[in-house]
């Protein structure tokens, strides 16, 4: 993996580990995120190849991000547990475009959340 991704990964254990009380700190049963046990679908990989199922998996956890930031709906080590899952794959797949753009989209959806809740983080 690339330096540059290292680097907005760390950026975004940061934005998410500080995400604005505005949104909801849920418990594991109440979690709308199960990064804890995320898994590929079955025939996923098979029919959509290793990054296309990562990506459909990650659509159907976080919702699409086509036309803007997806919205985060909590706060929390749930959706914290995002980034193991992005670190994990990207060093399996260090130039995989689909998997780098999520990292910058999730970017883009906690910087939403601070500027929503006008606060700001801690760098």
């Amino acid at each position: 993996m690339d330096i540059e991704t290292k680097l907005k990964l760390r950026k975004l254990q940061v934005y998410l580990n500080q995400v604005p009380d505005s949104l909801p700190l849920k418990n594991e049963a109440e979690s709308d995120y199960g990064f804890d046990f995320f898994s590929l679908g079955d025939g996923d990989e098979e029919d959509l190849g290793l990054e296309g199922a990562i990506n459909h998996q990650l659509e159907i956890q976080l919702g699409q991000c086509n036309k803007c930031p997806v919205r985060l709906k909590e706060r929390g080590s749930r959706i914290a547990g995002v980034i193991s899952i992005l670190n994990n794959y990207l060093t399996e797949l260090p130039t995989s475009i689909i998997l780098k753009k999520w990292v910058d989209d999730l970017i883009s959806s906690a910087e939403l959340a601070f500027e929503t809740a006008k606060c700001l983080v801690s760098m």
